[in-house]
């Protein structure tokens, strides 16, 4: 992790679970870090835990609901100008609902994952990449855009006939983060940068937004990964030499059926 030192990381959905072990990770290896969330008051939570833990920390907390493109520019032009740029993406924002695609009185529960899950995504992705091919053309350094996406991402779970599905709408927008990551890696190549991208899909997460928003028994009594084991897999995707992509990582906890 030498190479990060100094560096700029973004990291959305930064307030709980995955995101805030992110940050934890990414400011003991010695980057700067700016965590995105809609809630500056969990932010703050996460500030002082690691000014508890951390002599210096150098962690910026920055209010931002990233279906909101105004939101998103004002936020990017803020660290372009206090931190410079941007080296390090990641994309941990995500929601999950309770609710059935055929459900009636869903709209607002379609919308809000579709715009969290992919048109936030890429309107963060696409500010970002700005920033670090602006980076590379002025200083020759490689960035790299990490999606935080699922196992859902790849696979549709299978009920028990009979059973109320899980699924909903949530693996649609993962199944297009496995696409998006495609497309964004093509493109950046186009644009001639050697800018990274790459897809984390972790299984089944201890306080993951996939654990929290379902009350089936099931779920309860899966084995689950750690918010640190995907911190760890995103450390080791980012950690390896310019001419080595991870594009596309999956983990799960031992045990895991889905």
């Amino acid at each position: 992790m030498e190479k990060w030192q100094g560096k700029v990381a973004v990291v959305t959905g930064a307030s709980v679970g995955i995101g805030a072990e992110l940050c934890r990770a990414l400011v003991e290896a010695g980057m700067i870090v700016c965590g995105m969330s809609k809630r500056k008051d969990k932010m703050e939570a996460v500030r002082k835990n690691l000014v508890d833990k951390y002599v210096e920390v150098n962690f910026k907390c920055i209010e931002c609901d990233i279906r909101d493109e105004r939101q998103v520019a004002a936020a990017f032009k803020w660290i372009e100008d206090v931190c410079g740029g941007v080296d390090l993406l990641i994309n941990n924002a995500g929601v999950i609902t309770k609710g059935l695609l055929l459900d009636p009185k869903n709209t607002i529960e379609l919308y809000r994952t579709m715009e969290t899950n992919i048109i936030g995504l890429c309107l963060v992705t696409r500010e970002a990449a700005r920033l670090m091919k602006k980076r590379d053309q002025e200083e020759g350094t490689i960035g790299h855009i990490v999606n935080i996406n699922s196992i859902f991402g790849h696979k549709i779970h299978a009920c028990v006939p009979g059973t109320k599905p899980l699924n909903g709408m949530y693996p649609a927008s993962k199944f297009a983060v496995t696409a998006i990551t495609e497309c964004v890696r093509q493109e950046l190549l186009y644009l001639g940068t050697k800018i990274k991208c790459t897809s984390i899909s972790p299984g089944l997460v201890e306080g993951d937004v996939g654990t929290l928003n379902t009350s089936h028994e099931m779920i309860k009594v899966m084995p689950k990964l750690t918010p640190q084991d995907v911190s760890d897999a995103v450390i080791y995707a980012i950690s390896t030499p310019e001419n080595v992509l991870i594009h596309e990582l999956i983990i799960k906890p031992v045990g895991e059926f889905l």
